[in-house]
């Protein structure tokens, strides 16, 4: 007699499958998660490569499964590879399932539980299964591309401040020291170059600029004109080796000038080629302390604005809302929180330092700045900006929901229409007047000595009802 082995039928469609995924550089740790009716549980793990092949092995690994749901952890950028490809199958196949990016602090393991890949990919599955996870900033690979650009143009600005710090530092050694040498200016850098070639004094290449036209032709009139930086410090000298360290610095500074201006190009092409995002910046532009760069820099780093349920997420986002820690009704300590985004917090923080200090045109705005300055005084300069800085991004927030320009009396012209509203209604004092007046016309109304009145008396009683509605009456 033939031994024939007997086996379960499986049917994937009636229970809910949950897929978690603990994405790597290289792997893509995956748990598939059920638990029906009678609470029995299947789970099972698999690793795959993230690349073309491992990520058609994992979709043939899942699909049979059909989940309803896949969460990842939002890991730098690794996650985003396998964000798209989801979203891809997604508009291919034939059922709907949702995409989690969550923070890898709300996923976070049991304690006293081993670390490891496939456990951490069971647990969100698990947690997905209980509707324990909310989804993180969405992977909008537009607004990923314009962040990066203004992150590397960060970058690079810091380098350069590194170079320009360099070769002051080589100047100061050799005893160059005018004050107010900005190397962000053409005309600086350009006579450096020429002084390091020379290999004379300062002095001696200053004359060799006076006495030849065609020296330095299109930057001349600005050396002239600041000659008397350099007179104090023209006997002074250079080494072959500080020579060296200037012209590499130079060199590198004036790579890293053109890449900038590089990265400039690339943002205004990406503001043209998106309209939307063109007005929601200019929107944002219009609110004192942000320039048009920077509005587009915010609207990079926060996404979608619908992502935040409420402001005060969206502040705790921001780096612009204190972290409270207290107990039994005493507050320990309030300071801002550092767990949030450290670019938006920097732009909010400048922004809120050019409305205290250099923004003049009045608004609600700088007066709340000058009331904080005032308030808090030197001592506590920076929580004043802090506050201001708050006080912007709540803006930023509310002209982002609302699609709207920054008006600069946006509350006093609400206030005066509520006064008004106000002075147009009636008080208890006058209605009761109004009331009286009614109640006696209807009286007099109803005596027989005055039928002569009886029209005009109704008449009246119906104008003061009017009133008492708060319609206007009639003619």
């Amino acid at each position: 007699m033939e031994e024939v082995e007997f086996k379960f039928s499986v049917d994937y469609s009636k229970p809910a499958f949950y897929c978690g995924l603990d994405v790597h550089k290289y792997e893509l740790a995956v748990a598939v998660y059920c638990q029906d009716d009678s609470q029995s549980e299947f789970l099972k793990t698999n690793v795959f490569t993230v690349d073309n092949t491992g990520l058609a092995q994992f979709w043939n690994f899942v699909r049979k499964y059909r989940p309803d749901g896949f969460a990842m952890e939002a890991t730098g950028i690794y996650h985003h590879v396998v964000y798209k490809f989801l979203m891809n199958k997604r508009e291919s196949v034939d059922w709907p399932f949702k995409i989690l990016v969550v923070n890898p602090a709300d996923a976070s393991g049991i304690p006293n539980r081993q670390k490891f890949d496939r456990i951490d990919a069971e647990l969100l599955a698990r947690y997905l299964a209980k509707d324990l996870l909310t989804s993180g900033k969405a992977v909008i690979e537009v607004m990923e591309d314009i962040k990066a650009v203004f992150r590397m143009a960060l970058r690079i600005e810091k380098d350069r401040t590194a170079l320009k710090n360099r070769i002051k530092k080589t100047l100061d050694r050799a005893g160059i020291r005018p004050k107010g040498l900005n190397l962000n200016h053409d005309w600086v850098r350009e006579f450096l170059h020429f002084f390091i070639e020379e290999k004379q004094t300062l002095i001696e290449c200053l004359n060799n600029i006076k006495e030849d036209n065609g020296i330095l032709k299109t930057h001349r009139h600005k050396i002239l004109k600041n000659v008397k930086k350099f007179v104090p410090y023209g006997d002074f000298d250079l080494t072959n080796i500080q020579r060296s360290m200037i012209r590499q610095d130079l060199i590198e500074l004036g790579l890293k000038t053109a890449r900038k201006s590089l990265l400039t190009v690339e943002i205004d092409q990406a503001i043209v080629d998106h309209s939307a995002l063109r007005q929601q910046a200019y929107n944002l532009s219009t609110i004192p302390g942000i320039s048009p760069f920077s509005a587009v820099w915010i609207l990079a780093e926060i996404g979608h604005i619908n992502q935040f349920k409420s402001m005060r997420q969206f502040l705790s986002y921001c780096g612009c809302s204190p972290r409270v820690v207290s107990s039994a009704g005493k507050v320990y300590s309030a300071h801002v929180s550092r767990h949030s985004n450290s670019y938006l917090r920097t732009i909010f923080y400048n922004a809120a330092v050019e409305v205290c200090n250099f923004v003049k045109k009045d608004s609600l705005l700088k007066q709340y700045a000058t009331r904080t300055l005032y308030r808090k005084r030197s001592a506590s300069l920076k929580l004043a900006y802090c506050h201001v800085a708050a006080k912007i991004a709540r803006i930023s927030y509310a002209i982002l929901k609302k699609s709207k320009r920054f008006e600069p009396f946006h509350n006093v012209r609400a206030k005066t229409n509520i006064s008004e509203e106000r002075n147009t209604q009636l008080t208890l004092t006058t209605r009761k007047l109004i009331r009286k007046a009614k109640n006696a016309l209807k009286r007099v109304n109803e005596l027989y000595e005055v039928e002569i009145l009886e029209d005009h008396i109704s008449h009246l009683a119906k104008q003061l009802d009017l009133v008492l509605q708060g319609k206007k009456p009639s003619a």
